[in-house]
């Protein structure tokens, strides 16, 4: 544990020094500020901008592809001075990947492409009066990450870790993606699970070596998981603080000057899981879909009147403890049936005479409480088939109507 702890502080300590040390890379070139405030958080993760301490075993690898749209992201001007609408709208993708390494560690990295922006760009800004948004793909600076989880396992109430983020300065400096300039975020990260309810809170600082203002960064959301954990429905905020006022470039001959203002989003979340994660063999165990969309609070730069987002991941859950199984008598899944009787010791499921379906969940299409596995009509509505063994699972035949093999030949 102390190792993980000195790695961690070593790790956050570097970036810092690297944000904090002379850079060549002065952020004084036309739009020389990445609008979005948004990062996407690992697959895996339980939230959406909102980090966790998870790790989620050893050598698992996961990535994602999540779609960004804001609106309404710099808009400047208004009252006496005429508004002028910079950047109305971005869209981004972001690509990202993560591997966890000894259940303590997680290395991520992640990419954004800006695949589209509308509204009067730079020229509108020095008040030239010439549109000049920009027109093509642009990328974004990339997020390179480091996390350490230093109390608490998977699945726990409590959790707390660490972590690092350096942002490179590869992105387009006149495109509003990019800062030209490296950024570090170290961040405090407190997360867990209480029953089947999911929660994160994370707190740190974006620090700048260009001219922009440092800014502190926080947020916290939590998640419920419903249908045997295949769905998750969750709220979170994330937000931003200046440290200090100062001025951002917008183009070469114009800087903005900005108050001390805090910026926050808001966002309404699903994830699922098209693919039971906990059955053995089941090849598509980690795809994860989902989407979140909410509002922005606030009119400081970079702060959206609206975002929404969709996701495509690879996120493995996080495999048991080794061990964790080894005790005849323990109950992972805490279903009542110990865990060497069990045929899915890690989902919650009833008890049944079949060895192989022992403590399984039960999937039930139609919700006629006959499983699939029975249902001589899977697809259809609920029903008890009046008795009839060779109608199990299937409705209720009309008044009259004969046997299914003597109906059937009557046809």
């Amino acid at each position: 544990m102390r190792g993980f702890i000195t790695v961690g502080a070593a790790l956050a300590g570097a970036l810092i020094g690297i944000a904090l040390g002379p850079s060549s890379a002065r952020a004084e070139g036309p739009g020389a500020v990445a609008l979005s405030r948004f990062e996407p958080t690992p697959a895996g993760d339980p939230l959406f901008g909102v980090p966790s301490p998870f790790i989620g075993g050893h050598l698992v690898p996961r990535g994602l592809a999540l779609f960004d749209h804001a609106e309404d992201l710099l808009t400047l001007g208004g009252g006496a001075s005429p508004e002028r609408t910079i950047v109305g709208s971005q869209s981004l993708l972001h690509v990202g990947g993560s591997l966890s390494l000894w259940d303590r560690l997680l290395v991520s990295a992640s990419l954004p492409l800006a695949l589209a922006q509308s509204g009067d760009g730079a020229a509108a800004a020095a008040g030239a009066g010439a549109p000049e948004a920009p027109s093509s793909p642009e990328l974004g600076d990339l997020r390179l990450g480091v996390r350490v989880r230093l109390l608490g396992d998977e699945g726990d109430p409590f959790q707390l870790g660490t972590s690092a983020s350096l942002h490179l300065p590869t992105g387009s400096s006149d495109a509003y993606v990019g800062e030209g300039a490296v950024r570090v975020t170290p961040q405090l990260l407190l997360g867990g699970r209480i029953a089947r309810v999911v929660w994160s809170v994370a707190a740190g600082a974006v620090m700048r070596s260009s001219e922009s203002p440092s800014t502190l960064a926080y947020g916290g959301g939590a998640g419920v998981l419903l249908w045997d954990e295949r769905l998750q429905l969750g709220a979170e905020v994330v937000a931003e603080t200046m440290l200090q006022g100062g001025s951002l470039s917008l183009t070469a001959r114009e800087r903005v000057e900005v108050e001390r203002t805090t910026s926050a989003e808001l966002l309404l979340g699903a994830r699922f899981r098209p693919f039971h994660p906990f059955r053995p063999f089941r090849p598509l165990a980690g795809l994860v879909v989902g989407a979140a969309a909410g509002p922005g609070i606030g009119d400081a730069i970079g702060t959206p009147s609206f975002r929404a987002m969709g996701t495509v991941a690879w996120a493995p859950p996080a495999p048991p403890p080794a061990g964790a199984a080894a005790d005849a008598n323990a109950d992972p899944d805490m279903d009542g049936i110990p865990g060497a009787r069990d045929a899915c010791p890690y989902a919650h499921g009833p008890a049944s005479a079949d060895a192989k379906r022992n403590g399984c969940p039960v999937e039930d299409e139609d919700e006629d409480g006959v499983a699939d596995q029975d249902d001589l009509c899977p697809h259809a509505a609920a029903g008890s088939g009046g008795g009839d063994p060779s109608r199990r699972g299937c409705p209720e035949p009309a008044q009259g109507e004969q046997g299914p093999a003597a109906g059937g030949a009557g046809r």
